[in-house]
C-alpha cells in the first residue's frame, strides 16, 4: 500500500511490507533534486519486499528544513519498526549524512551519487562553485534538452520511461546548485556505518571527490557500478545495488558483523 502526505514542496510517501511479514526495520529514502516520490517506486518496492517498511521523503533541495522535519517525523513514529536507516540520493544523501551527524536515531546511511565539491587541487584549474553544480568545463550541460538530462540520471530504459512522466521529474533540476542551507557535515562527525554508491560514468558529480570525502567517514564503504549513471539506485544495475543495500542493512542488524564471510 502506498500513502502520501505533503507539506509545501515536501512529501512523505509510505510503501508498506506484505501483510504477515516480520518487519526488519524502517528505511527512509530521501529523494534528490527534482524527483517525485514515484521515482523510487521500484526501489522502495524491492526494499519493502525484504520486510523493511519504506518512507520516501522529497524536497531535500527545495526546502531542506521541511524535509529534515519530515524525516524526523518518520524517525519518531512509534508505530514504525526499528532500527531506522536512511537512503539518500544526490541532495538526499547530503541531508541524510547531516541528520546522522546531528545524532538522529539512525543505525546506518546509504548515499547514492553524493554531490561533493572537488578540492582546488583536484580540479586542474577548473572549480565547481557549489557541491552538485555543473563544473565550469561542462557548463553547456546545464542547458541540455530534457531527454539528455534523463540520460545523465539513468541508462535503464524502464526507469527512463518513469522519468519522462512530467509529474515525476524536473529535468533541469540537476543544473541547480544545492542551497546554502544544505551542506555536508564534517566527515568525522558521522558515527554510524555509511555505504556510498556511485555510477562509474556519473558526470553530474565528481565521483573521485565524493569517494575521497567518504573515505574520511569512520567505517564507510564505497562501491561503484560499472558504467553507471548518476542515479545509482535506479540505473541498469538496480538489482545488484538493492541487493548490496539489503546486505548492508542486514550486517548492521547483525551487530555490524558481516553475514557473508
Amino acid at each position: 500500500m502506498t500513502v502520501t502526505s505533503s507539506t509545501s514542496t515536501v512529501t512523505t510517501t509510505a510503501i508498506e511490507i506484505k501483510p504477515g511479514a516480520n518487519p526488519r526495520g524502517t528505511v527512509t529514502v530521501i529523494a534528490g533534486r527534482g524527483e517525485a516520490a514515484s521515482v523510487y517506486d521500484r526501489f522502495a518496492g524491492r526494499i519493502a519486499y525484504d520486510a523493511y517498511p519504506v518512507r520516501v521523503v522529497t524536497g531535500a533541495a527545495a526546502d531542506p528544513q521541511a524535509a529534515a522535519e519530515a524525516v524526523h517525523a518518520v524517525l519518531n513514529d512509534p508505530e514504525l519498526p526499528t532500527p531506522h536507516f536512511l537512503v539518500g540520493s544526490d541532495a538526499g544523501g547530503v541531508l541524510g549524512l547531516d541528520l546522522a551527524a546531528d545524532e538522529a536515531p539512525v543505525a546506518g546511511v546509504v548515499v547514492a551519487g553524493l554531490p561533493v565539491a572537488p578540492s582546488p587541487a583536484a580540479t586542474d584549474g577548473t572549480t565547481a562553485s557549489d557541491a552538485g553544480s555543473t563544473p565550469a568545463a561542462d557548463a553547456s550541460r546545464a542547458v541540455l534538452d530534457p531527454e539528455a538530462q534523463i540520460g545523465r540520471r539513468s541508462t535503464c530504459p524502464v526507469h527512463q520511461s518513469v522519468l519522462r512522466q512530467p509529474e515525476n521529474l524536473d529535468p533541469a533540476a540537476l543544473s541547480t546548485p544545492l542551497p546554502a542551507s544544505l551542506s555536508l557535515p564534517a566527515p568525522e562527525s558521522v558515527k554510524v556505518p555509511v555505504l556510498g554508491v556511485y555510477g562509474e560514468s556519473d558526470d553530474v558529480v565528481d565521483v573521485n571527490a565524493g569517494t575521497a570525502w567518504l573515505t574520511r567517514v569512520p567505517g564507510a564503504a564505497v562501491v561503484r557500478t560499472a558504467d553507471g549513471a548518476h542515479d545509482a539506485l535506479n540505473d541498469r544495475s538496480h538489482r545488484s545495488v538493492a541487493a548490496r543495500i539489503v546486505q548492508f542493512l542486514e550486517d548492521i542488524k547483525n551487530d555490524g558483523s558481516p553475514i557473508l564471510r
